[in-house]
């Protein structure tokens, strides 16, 4: 890795704090089997963090300070009653994390603790799956992270429990392409770019093992739109260094191994260009993955930079543009279809962010942490139309940049689609996203400038007098006059102009949670242009976001 490190700055800056960051932690105390909510994810996660840390550290320097402190927490895990199989991601997370570290430090571990934690990764992991396990089965991020904590621990323990590995791995094989139709036809991963980060470093945790064991892939790399996701994650990341955080995202990005690793693959280091900002940044080193993000860090530092344009269709249609890759001033957005009906998704049909000069000035308010909600009584996993989910501000189609009639939310059901007119223009059809009978149709065009932003939205058969509401949210103070307002931030301006008949414009402060159960949503308002539908059913907005 020297050598490495010397060709290329960002990976020696990577190196080095995972490296400061394994000494500042030696002194920490062992985790305990301690539950949040109906969760011990949160400890699986940091085991593999510390266990990954430390065992990097290790083989990079060859201080003894560094093993010992893996081997303890390595064997502190081993010792908990179980891994909380009642939630098996946790399992699957501990299992992961006990197999990569038990494997890089395979050599100097004694055969009695060998002993112990090849005991530990069969008992409280993988005997639970021997012939497959009901996650499996599941059409998201599940199925890829429980079959991948899964097989990394048949691999890990294949040498001593043949037939136990043989078992469960034919089970994983069989199931494995149930998760990759998420990324079906164009790599748009449906449950946002956070949950892309999570599912497909598992996945791609489970092509390395494999390669580098069966000397296979399991054609997971080969699946269709796989490849193509690394490009959707890498355009997904605005200027401002923020994520078009849809679904259960957050808008600070990842710092995702498997954008990494495919990135090598595709031969595309560009797609690294946020990774390489969040190094300098000195961001991202606290992701549990970042050992291997620096193992797998490509050689090459230059390649074909990435098209200014990317769209894709799938249960989440997206478009994203932006005017540059280069200038950190550039203009960018992206927008969104779909809607409410799938996992992990809100009420979100139409929604979009952009960013200019460096700001995020429309945002998206992204997830609420589930405990919190849970703990509230509120049924979160329960998606019909009248469940309490839909109650949870955040989720709610009133909290996103999309249009509303009669304040009532979304169909729970019903899915926009999205049509590329142009390689910059995008037409969706939010109509079967609104509740059945509100319109006949309800569309939504955008076009995409250099310097600014074309948003036309048009609706048919409402009824005479419907109440219709667009809206934004910003961390930018907004000033209106008449149908054209501007938002300042951080020394910059957008102007937005809005033309269309009996407009009411309004500034309303969200930051303040809106029920007991609601996150704050800190320095942030909702800009709102509402009117009525004519006589026969119509109404049209158009709105230009420009520099000011």
């Amino acid at each position: 890795m020297d050598t490495r490190r010397q060709a290329d700055p960002d990976l020696d800056r990577l190196a080095t704090s995972l490296l400061d960051r394994a000494r500042k932690d030696i002194g920490i105390a062992p985790l305990a089997r301690q539950l949040e909510g109906r969760r011990l994810l949160g400890v699986s996660r940091e085991f593999i963090r510390r266990s990954l840390q430390w065992a990097f550290a290790y083989r990079v320097t060859g201080e003894s300070v560094f093993f010992d402190r893996a081997r303890q927490e390595m064997l502190n895990v081993a010792s908990f009653s179980d891994w909380h199989p009642a939630h098996y991601l946790d399992v699957a997370e501990m299992t992961a994390g006990m197999a990569i570290a038990y494997d890089w430090l395979w050599d100097d571990l004694t055969a009695a603790d060998r002993a112990t934690l090849r005991g530990a990764i069969i008992d409280k992991g993988i005997t639970q799956a021997r012939h497959g396990h009901s996650t499996f089965k599941a059409k998201n991020n599940w199925n890829q992270v429980c079959i991948s904590g899964m097989a990394l621990g048949a691999l890990a323990v294949e040498e001593d429990q043949a037939s136990l590995a043989t078992d469960l791995l034919a089970a994983a094989k069989r199931d494995v392409s149930i998760g990759l139709n998420a990324y079906r036809p164009d790599g748009v991963y449906p449950e946002g770019p956070g949950y892309w980060d999570y599912g497909t470093c598992y996945s791609v945790l489970l092509i390395a093992a494999l390669r580098g064991t069966k000397g296979t892939d399991w054609d997971i790399l080969s699946a269709p739109g796989f490849k193509r996701s690394a490009e959707f994650y890498a355009h997904a990341i605005g200027p401002s260094g923020k994520t078009f955080d849809f679904a259960d995202s957050n808008e600070g990005p990842g710092f995702p191994c498997a954008l990494v690793y495919l990135a090598r693959e595709l031969a595309q280091p560009a797609l690294l260009t946020a990774m390489r900002q969040m190094i300098r940044a000195k961001r991202g080193m606290s992701d549990r993955f970042a050992p291997l993000s620096a193992l797998w860090w490509p050689m090459e530092t230059a390649g074909k930079t990435s098209s200014t344009e990317f769209s894709g269709q799938g249960d989440q249609p997206v478009a994203i543009w932006r005017s540059s890759w280069s200038d950190p001033n550039a203009l960018w957005l992206a927008i969104k279809a779909g809607g409410a009906a799938h996992n992990h998704a809100h009420m979100d049909a139409g929604s979009f962010v952009l960013d200019l000069d460096g700001v995020r000035w429309v945002k998206d308010l992204g997830m609420q942490d589930y405990n919190s909600l849970e703990s509230r009584g509120i049924d979160l996993w329960n998606m019909k139309q009248n469940a309490s989910r839909w109650q949870v501000f955040r989720l709610s189609a009133q909290a996103h940049n999309t249009l509303t009639l009669h304040g009532l939310p979304h169909s729970a059901t019903g899915m926009a689609s999205l049509r590329m007119l142009e390689a910059r223009e995008a037409l969706i059809d939010l109509t079967p996203a609104l509740l059945p009978g509100q319109v006949k149709q309800a569309t939504r065009r955008i076009r995409f400038m250099d310097d600014a932003v074309l948003l036309s939205d048009e609706i048919q058969g409402a009824q005479a007098g419907c109440l219709v509401r667009w809206a934004i949210n910003t961390e930018a103070e907004v000033h209106i006059d008449g149908h054209r307002v501007s938002l300042t931030q951080k020394g910059k301006r957008l102007a937005i102009q809005f033309e269309g008949t009996g407009l009411q414009l309004a500034v309303t402060d969200i930051s303040a949670p809106q029920n007991d159960y609601d996150a704050p949503n800190p320095n942030v308002r909702q800009l709102t242009v509402t009117g009525q539908a004519a006589a026969d059913g119509s109404w049209k907005l158009s709105t230009t976001f420009s520099r000011a």
